[in-house]
């Protein structure tokens, strides 16, 4: 890995406050210790947004689909 690799990589690290091993700062669960880590730049999706992104994908796949298929057909 080059000084410059190792530095991209490096900025994204922060330290887990219960075990104070570095981790990455999208976690939120440090892989060594377990603990909780909050209040770093990765929050997490609630479910019921996580839902709604669902069905408008599925509905938006749907259509296309439907427009696909009927074009064919004509």
């Amino acid at each position: 890995m080059s000084d410059r690799d190792m530095s991209k990589f490096k900025r994204h690290m922060v330290r887990c406050p219960h075990c104070g091993k570095d981790v990455l700062d999208h976690m939120t669960e440090c892989p060594f210790c377990h603990g909780e880590l909050e209040g770093y730049s990765y929050k997490p999706l609630d479910p019921g947004k996580i839902r709604r992104i669902r069905m408008i994908l599925a509905v938006t796949i749907l259509a296309l689909a439907a427009i696909i298929f009927i074009s064919k057909n004509l």
